[in-house]
């Protein structure tokens, strides 16, 4: 069987896909794809693109970064954040990179965080554009 249960865990709750055929992550070292009967692995995860493709179609997701478990009997996903392309707000993101980009000028400002809420949200961007 090449078909595999992945269950994407966040803070607010759980969401189960079965019958996936593949499922592509953003590892700290880059892209990572995996198909059924990987070998198992627990890997660290950053901002980027989940793509999972499911029943012949793929879908795309925006995440903040977390943990993949990949184990024979399925896929976990420990994420802090996901949102579907098909549910992100334009406007909201247009919002959040200017307000980035506004902190981003203020030396005072914490700027390694201005800098990650800028790529989260250029992430969704980019994401939303996938729909």
């Amino acid at each position: 069987m090449n078909k595999f249960q992945l269950d994407i865990i966040t803070p607010i709750g759980i969401q189960s896909y079965n019958d996936v055929s593949y499922i592509r992550v953003p590892g700290l070292d880059g892209l990572l794809g995996i198909q059924a009967k990987h070998a198992s692995a627990i890997i660290a995860l950053t901002i980027g693109e989940i793509k999972i493709t499911n029943n012949n179609k793929s879908v795309y997701f925006a995440t903040s970064g977390g943990f993949i478990d990949i184990r024979p009997e399925g896929i976990q996903l420990l994420i802090e954040t996901i949102e579907s392309s098909k549910k992100i707000d334009k406007k909201r993101v247009e919002k959040a990179i200017n307000r980035a980009q506004t902190h981003l000028k203020n030396k005072n400002n914490d700027l390694n965080r201005a800098n990650l809420a800028l790529q989260r949200a250029k992430n969704r961007l980019n994401i939303l554009n996938k729909n």
